[in-house]
């Protein structure tokens, strides 16, 4: 689960970020800056979790 999690913050935010760099060379839409913004925060969120799953799993372990 942790795993999978990870991974779809990644791909998340690497296409949030995509966005947002494209967002800034052509033309510019506020409500597209804000879901890549919005999207990339998500994106930042799921990655945390994924971490703190994994802390967990190896401190239950011990």
């Amino acid at each position: 689960m942790e795993r999978l999690l990870f991974i779809f913050g990644l791909l998340v935010f690497a296409i949030c970020l995509i966005f947002f760099v494209m967002n800034f060379i052509g033309e510019y839409d506020g409500m597209v800056l804000l879901w890549t913004f919005f999207g990339m925060l998500n994106a930042s969120i799921a990655i945390g979790v994924s971490e703190i799953l994994t802390l967990m799993k190896s401190n239950k372990k011990q």
